[in-house]
């Protein structure tokens, strides 16, 4: 059976077709969604110390970049702690450092810039801060750019 040009391509055609691999089948319809693809997934600060940070872990950890706390943390007994959610709802961590073969959070890691020097920033780091503790996940501390 195939599958008809009007029907949903599968995750792995999807991603295969960015490379130039067709598996047959049509192309999705276009959308009139607003969304459009950013320019700038990382800064430029962010991307350099990206590519050194996959060198200095070399295959012991996985770099996964701008990971929500949602992604990596759940709040115990929600219903008694909506707030606590929301309070890591919309914050992410720099990079997130993960075991090659679990996947298995090991770290998380903030590149600060001169933004981090206002006072909301701090408070928002100092947060994050706790929340890493208090589910005993390591953050391996703030990277600074040296021009800061």
């Amino acid at each position: 059976m195939t599958k008809s040009s009007n029907e949903p391509k599968g995750c792995l055609a999807a991603i295969l077709s960015l490379f130039g691999i067709n598996l047959g089948g049509g192309s999705a319809p276009t959308s009139a969604l607003p969304y459009r693809l950013r320019d700038d997934f990382l800064s430029p600060a962010e991307h350099s110390f990206y590519r050194v940070l996959v060198s200095a872990v070399a295959n012991k950890a996985v770099v996964c970049p701008k990971v929500n706390l949602n992604d990596v943390f759940f709040v115990a007994r929600p219903n008694e702690n909506q707030s606590y959610r929301n309070k890591i709802d919309r914050k992410h961590v720099d990079f997130l450092l993960c075991h090659p073969t679990t996947m298995k959070p090991l770290a998380g890691v903030e590149l600060d810039d001169s933004s981090h020097q206002r006072k909301d920033r701090r408070e928002r780091d100092e947060f994050v801060d706790q929340v890493f503790a208090a589910a005993g996940l390591p953050d391996s501390g703030k990277w600074s750019r040296p021009d800061q």
